[in-house]
């Protein structure tokens, strides 16, 4: 059997603030929630057991309900080695000696799957093992303000959590250390095995992540923001079988759309085609309601799956120099019709848990000259999207953004032509892949960058 350990009894001195850095929402969850589901989705690990304090403990039945493999959710102790204590006490009846278990820090919310495997495979032949990276900055040895020698930067590595360790051995170091804690400065658990078990530890090593960070102060929920916008971090381990769902693609006449339309039909969904020019423009509430009514009574007994909305609207040119209807045009089609889009989608995709696929560009990121009210447009959708996927989470509506860099469309072509090089753009076959692959998932919040 494997389990996991999760820490999650610190009060956050460092992290400062009303709310505990564990329960802090990012994402639509909160961190504690995001690093519990990695540990729940992973197929090696059989149940896991969370140390918590006060705040979290008042989760059990929440928790307990959403994510099968908790099996007990324990009080902290004073001080992180205690607390690990009670996580490892808490399975005393269910492992056996040479069980696997890892112990992780609650903290650490974008753990990968492989790091996760590469630790239990190394389990089958040591009894201690420890997540490195490199250490990137020169370290230095001071005392008293001075510095006193500079120590080789090569053998010296950052440690990060999951610790992995044989049941049986990492208890029996413990056994040893705790009643003489006070005498010994230690600040993770192989400190302490290596404390117990000396020449004989063998600890072994494999490679963590530098996007594998500990949160620890408010700087730090900057990043993980980021690290969540972009999805990379907790991509479901086993993609889901999509074929024969049905599917929505607003602006699928061409370009992005189009290859969407195109690649999920190949891939054995029934996929509904809507554009301007087959009489739906998402700029009109009415014809958006109408659109999916007339495909929900065609389908009847499936629903629908997935609505992607790829429609929008491009001007270039200066602000000043921009007419009103053009800049009205391009706030209607791209933030106006995405929220129509959202508003009629909703009662269809929470009969059955299903996505919403908006489509931003890399311009969300920055604005950029002769493109101002696009790039505007652009972010607007980026934020409609975490807003939406943080209301419907509830529903288990799933609500995306794809935002693809320079692709090669007709919408492209029209504006940009005589400056592209066309060596460099995107497919718009690429995209279609990575929208496939989305759907496949179980991610919601996310921004999906595609270069």
């Amino acid at each position: 059997m494997n389990y996991a350990v999760i820490l999650a009894s610190g009060e956050g001195s460092r992290f400062g603030g009303e709310k505990l850095k564990q329960l802090t929402r990012v994402s639509g969850k909160t961190i504690l929630e995001h690093t519990l589901q990695l540990f729940d989705k992973n197929p090696l690990i059989d149940e896991i057991v969370i140390v918590g304090n006060a705040q979290v403990l008042l989760l059990d039945g929440e928790f307990k309900h959403k994510y099968p493999k908790l099996r007990f959710i324990v009080p902290g102790g004073a001080s992180r080695a205690e607390s690990t204590w009670m996580g490892l006490n808490a399975l005393k009846d269910l492992a056996s000696s040479q069980d696997k278990v890892l112990i992780h820090d609650g903290v650490r919310p974008f753990l990968s799957h492989e790091i996760i495997q590469s630790l239990i495979t190394a389990l089958d032949d040591y009894s201690a093992v420890n997540t490195i990276i490199d250490a990137t900055d020169t370290m230095l040895y001071v005392e008293d303000s001075k510095v006193v020698s500079i120590p080789d930067r090569s053998k010296i590595k950052r440690g990060q959590t999951p610790q992995g360790f044989k049941y049986g051995a990492i208890v029996e170091a413990f056994k040893d250390f705790l009643p003489r804690q006070n005498e010994l400065k230690v600040t993770d658990d192989c400190a302490i095995y290596l404390n117990y078990w000396g020449e004989k530890s063998r600890i072994f090593t494999v490679r963590g992540s530098e996007e594998n960070i500990k949160i620890t102060f408010p700087f730090d929920l900057i990043t993980a923001e980021e690290v969540f916008r972009m999805g990379r971090y907790n991509e479901t381990h086993q993609s889901a079988d999509i074929k024969g769902r049905v599917a929505v693609v607003f602006g699928g006449s061409q370009g992005i759309g189009q290859a969407i339309v195109r690649r999920l039909t190949s891939s054995g969904l029934k996929v509904y085609s809507l554009s301007r020019s087959s009489g739906c423009d998402v700029a009109r509430a009415d014809q958006v309601k109408n659109a999916l009514k007339k495909i929900a009574q065609e389908n009847t007994n499936t629903g629908i799956d997935f609505i992607i909305n790829c429609a929008g609207i491009l001007y270039t040119g200066p602000l000043l120099s921009t007419g009103a209807a053009k800049l009205e045009e391009m706030i209607q089609t791209n933030v106006l019709g995405c929220i129509h889009i959202a508003n009629e989608s909703h009662a269809y995709l929470k009969a059955t848990k299903g996505m919403l696929v908006f489509f931003s560009s890399s311009s969300y990121l920055k604005g950029r000259a002769n493109i101002a009210t696009y790039s505007a447009t652009k972010s607007a959708v980026s934020n409609l999207t975490q807003a939406l996927a943080e209301e419907w989470a509830s529903d288990e509506v799933r609500v995306n953004c794809v935002a693809p860099s320079r692709t090669d469309t007709p919408m492209r072509a029209n504006n940009f032509n005589d400056s592209d090089d066309l060596a460099d753009l995107l497919k718009p076959e690429t995209v279609a892949k990575r929208v496939e692959d989305l759907l496949k998932s179980d991610l919601t919040s996310s921004i999906i960058r595609v270069y």
